[in-house]
């Protein structure tokens, strides 16, 4: 009997994860009447993935509206939906979901990151929830869910509008769930998608002030009105706003030269100038403070003619958003990587001469379409008789087929383009890791 016992309580409880909590949750909802839902934090996607939308779903809902962590629409769209009554209570941080036949409480806010709402928006979270059938537990989820909604406040139209502020505010302070970055490009490449990454950009500028606007700024340091430090761009308020972080480069002279880390204050006093003060590091909220390397430095010293030539005032002048400058950053090394392979492609030809085969017209692809997209053509296609020379000579190595499933390659060619050129070699009996291929 007591076996017996054992087994019907361990039915009753079971551990989920994020993504199965969801699952849960929704089913638990998909069946029931009526719903009491204590959850502190809710996200865009909430009412949709969890079908509280449902025609004959009433709800209880008590959120923590003034943490600043409920996404104020997805409130708004709450209150349009018939039999919802939404409360709020300030202390809140539970995660209950509750009916008559069942619960699921633990660590999942009603959002991307407690629930995989939206996985391009989530962060990575790993959550913990028991799912409860136990008739006594569901009782006293009931009775402590009554005294926690009678306390709290009905959510009204003017209280979303007052959260919209502070939830704005703390999308740029966003916690990213992952390991804290050691520079600057390692916080980007850990959480491009933060909203902090919109208030930092990278100004390539040849023009300098005017002495007008050199002589005022003068004046007013000089009468203690501004910083001693102060600069100042000119004509470019509509892409930089207060709290703006600047990596600055000139790019008078020769080469670019780095000019240092700003922040856009506000006021001034004098209208066309947007006035900055140095900082050592960018302040990134919840990714960290990072001053800009000097190997970060060159890289975004050396997109300054292409960056000038895209997004420039037809001046000599560019100002980009960070994630325009990485993009940049990227496609030059693409550029690189892609000469590098062309290199590549070519000591294939060279190197198959030593031994009498020259692909002659492997070499005219080459000058006709470049290394990239001859190796595409080929290794798409069917097995060549070039293919099959290097076989009967016992040099499968210097197939294109072996050459693109080199790390160093890699990120040029599809996964599927990988997977044509490892099953041909294993059909011909080569291991692609058991010589190298080719060579820069």
């Amino acid at each position: 009997m007591t076996d017996f016992c054992r087994t019907v309580q361990v039915r009753m409880m079971k551990l989920l994860d994020e993504t199965s909590a969801l699952d849960a949750i929704h089913t638990l909802l998909a069946g029931a009447d009526h719903a009491r839902l204590a959850v502190a934090f809710w996200g865009k996607g909430a009412i949709g993935r969890l079908g509280l939308d449902r025609p004959g779903l009433s709800l209880e809902i008590l959120c923590n509206l003034d943490s600043g962590a409920c996404n104020p629409a997805e409130l708004r769209k709450l209150l349009d939906l018939p039999g919802i009554e939404l409360r709020s209570d300030p202390a809140l941080h539970a995660k209950v979901y509750w009916t008559a036949g069942g619960a699921v409480l633990g660590s999942s806010n009603a959002s991307a990151n407690g629930l995989a709402l939206e996985s391009g928006a989530a962060t990575g979270w790993h959550e913990a929830n028991i799912s409860i059938t136990d008739p006594d537990v569901l009782t006293d989820i009931d009775a402590w869910f009554t005294g926690l909604f009678q306390a709290g406040y009905s959510v009204r139209t003017d209280d979303l509008d007052r959260a919209a502020l502070i939830w704005k505010a703390r999308t740029r302070q966003a916690p990213t769930g992952r390991r804290l970055a050691s520079s600057l490009f390692e916080a980007w490449q850990t959480a491009p998608r933060h909203a902090i990454w919109k208030r930092v950009k990278v100004v390539w500028w040849r023009e300098d002030l005017s002495p007008e606007d050199h002589a005022w700024i003068d004046g007013e340091i000089a009468d203690g009105r501004l910083d001693s430090a102060v600069g100042a761009y000119e004509g470019w308020n509509d892409h930089i706003a207060p709290g703006d972080l600047l990596i600055d480069f000139d790019v008078s002279g020769k080469k670019p030269a780095f000019s240092g880390t700003w922040k856009a204050v506000p006021g001034g006093g004098r209208e066309r100038l947007r006035l900055v003060l140095p900082v050592a590091r960018l302040a990134l909220q919840a990714l960290g403070q990072f001053p800009v390397s000097g190997q970060e430095q060159a890289a975004l010293a050396a997109i300054a003619a292409v960056a000038v030539a895209k997004h420039g005032d037809g001046d000599g002048n560019a100002i980009v958003g960070f994630a325009d400058a990485m993009a940049l950053i990227s496609e030059q090394a693409g550029s690189s990587l892609a000469r590098a392979f062309d290199r590549a492609m070519q000591h294939i030809y060279d190197e198959a001469t030593t031994f009498g085969y020259r692909p002659t017209f492997f070499l005219k692809m080459l000058a006709e379409h470049g290394g990239v997209e001859t190796a595409r053509r080929l290794v798409r296609g069917s097995a060549t008789s070039g293919f099959e020379t290097l076989w009967e000579h016992g040099r499968l190595d210097l197939s294109v087929e072996a050459l693109i499933l080199q790390p160093q390659w890699r990120e040029l060619f599809s996964d599927e383009e990988a997977k044509i050129a490892r099953r041909r070699l294993k059909d011909f009996g080569y291991a692609p890791d058991s010589k190298p291929a080719g060579g820069n």
